[in-house]
């Protein structure tokens, strides 16, 4: 008998994973996307809808970036490309017969929850035809990345050349033979600014301060490898020290990784004001560093606005000519199909007041999931973020949610939700304070700790030092050091058995075959 009727909005990763999850737990779950395939932004497209670049290449290796029950194929490259991402969910979702679960071209347009019967009749326009459905609960899978984050610029209305946010961005060759200005520091800067070389005249990225870059390969070794779960342990005991001591500590380790990947850095690139790992991730690029050395690319100062029809004014006073100004400043989340249920409707002020929030929403949700409203009847993925390979942290929160829904974990009381929530509001209003944050950013060991004991995966326990994790060593000597000190894969969340959720037979395989292939692995 099935658990009660689940409606997933939204079929990119995480809706993907969201709906198998669900289904597994017994859940009559149907999926909707208002695209003609799944894949959400791996969907590449043509069209003003936001996706990747036919260019883009994952910043995770594909030992860490997969699913914790579906690996990716051998012979897909160790860092994917776009394509190979896409291939990869379009093969997840035939694996797992998610087809006859799935409705595409079809759009929600508005929700409607019913208090009494305690259902929500969701609108969807498809084919042209309008047409309702009812079910008992509510997944918005639609992510952050939903409404393009454009920055007040004095003067931006009489700029006469190129304005778009790089959600627009599609092909270097329609900014060909022109001087393009980067506004922002980040990934997205990053690998728009290296498409262009060789396209663009010339390619300035504008920023107001630097970030930590790693190449994907250092020594021959995919970077991502070099994380262990005991590392993840040092670095949370690391928190506990003073905060100035820790930030110097963590400070010194990422500017030597940067240096071990780039040992030739821009001059003028100060590491010393770069925000930490424990707050926004880092730029994953093996070619920017190049190209601004080579004089492709040129690090300038922060955009204080536009003063003619091709010239800016950048906030150390220079001036530049360019014709084109590319804004690649991130998104916002949209949750404004939730109605009065959206989790954004309230802010505090201290949060809005800060310059680190940046004109971005905090949502009211406990542990970045569950809204606080309607615990049992509305979820959003995709608010949850830290240093985490995506995939693996959709898959752990799906799971969650499904074995929380289904009645086999429970939730705290609303009050005591509600405490978490103010407390982590708070704690995000702080960190506002030093610098841009990102409104769904969470103390990444705590939530873990919480979604191993809610997800049903019972990992930690077997790697510590009870109980479980001595029986571990003593039994299976080989996983248990693999698990500590080899690479951190998400299959080892699918490995033991406890009758809590679905385990993979191929698991312990699966990372013993990883870890053997890694040290073979050359770049």
């Amino acid at each position: 008998m099935a658990l009660g009727t689940v409606a997933v909005i939204g079929l990119g990763p995480l809706g993907l994973v969201t709906l198998k999850n669900l289904l597994e737990k017994g859940f009559e779950a149907t999926g909707f996307d208002r695209a003609d395939a799944v894949g959400g932004l791996w969907n590449y497209r043509d069209d003003d809808q936001t996706t990747v670049l036919e260019s883009t290449v994952s910043n995770i290796s594909k030992q860490r970036g997969c699913f914790t029950d579906f690996p990716f194929s051998e012979d897909t490259p160790i860092f994917p490309e776009a394509r190979h991402v896409q291939k990869y969910l379009c093969d997840y979702a035939a694996h797992f017969s998610l087809q006859h679960h799935i409705r595409l071209q079809a759009e929600i347009v508005h929700l409607n929850f019913d208090e009494e019967n305690e259902q929500w009749t969701v609108g969807i326009l498809q084919s042209g035809e309008h047409t309702s459905q009812v079910f008992d609960k509510i997944v918005l899978a639609t992510g952050i990345n939903k409404l393009p984050l454009m920055p007040k610029i004095d003067g931006l209305d009489m700029f006469e050349g190129d304005v778009f946010h790089s959600a627009g961005y599609k092909r270097p060759s329609s900014l060909r033979g022109k001087t393009v200005l980067i506004v922002g520091m980040s990934n997205s800067a990053a690998d728009t600014a290296t498409t262009l070389v060789g396209h663009a005249k010339h390619v300035y990225i504008s920023r107001r301060h630097d970030m930590f870059v790693f190449p994907r390969f250092i020594e021959g070794q995919p970077m991502d490898h070099a994380f262990s779960h005991r590392k993840g342990v040092m670095l949370e005991a690391l928190q506990l020290l003073p905060a100035t001591i820790s930030s110097a500590i963590l400070r010194k380790f990422l500017t030597a990784t940067t240096c071990k990947g780039f040992p030739e850095l821009p001059q003028d690139w100060d590491l010393g004001t770069a925000p930490l790992l424990t707050r926004t991730p880092p730029i994953i690029s093996d070619t920017l560093v190049s190209e601004i050395l080579k004089g492709s690319i040129t690090l300038v100062r922060g955009l204080r606005g536009v003063t003619g029809s091709r010239t800016v004014q950048l906030e150390d006073g220079s001036q530049l000519e360019v014709d084109s100004i590319v804004f690649c400043t991130g998104y916002k989340a949209d949750y404004s199909l939730a109605g009065e249920y959206d989790p954004t409707l309230d802010q505090p002020q201290a949060w809005t007041a800060s310059p680190g929030s940046d004109a971005r929403a905090l949502p009211r949700l406990y542990r970045n999931i569950f809204s606080l409203k309607l615990p049992h009847h509305l979820a959003f993925m995709g608010a949850v973020a830290f240093a985490s390979p995506a995939f693996q942290l959709y898959d752990l929160a799906s799971m969650a949610l499904a074995r929380i829904w289904g009645g086999q974990h429970q939730l705290p009381t609303v009050p005591e939700m509600t405490a978490q929530v103010d407390q982590q509001r708070k704690w995000l209003t702080s960190l506002s304070s030093e610098g841009t944050v990102i409104p769904g950013w969470v103390h990444g060991a705590k939530w873990m700790a919480w979604v191993d004991e809610a997800a049903g995966s019972d990992v930690f326990p077997h790697l510590g030092y009870g109980i479980k994790g001595w029986t571990l060593w003593l039994k299976d000597r080989q996983l248990s050091r693999l698990l500590m000190d080899g690479i951190s894969s998400p299959h080892q969340f699918r490995l033991f058995e406890n009758g809590k959720r679905r385990v993979w037979s191929e698991a312990r395989n699966e990372i013993l075959r990883t870890n053997i292939a890694a040290s073979h692995t050359q770049s």
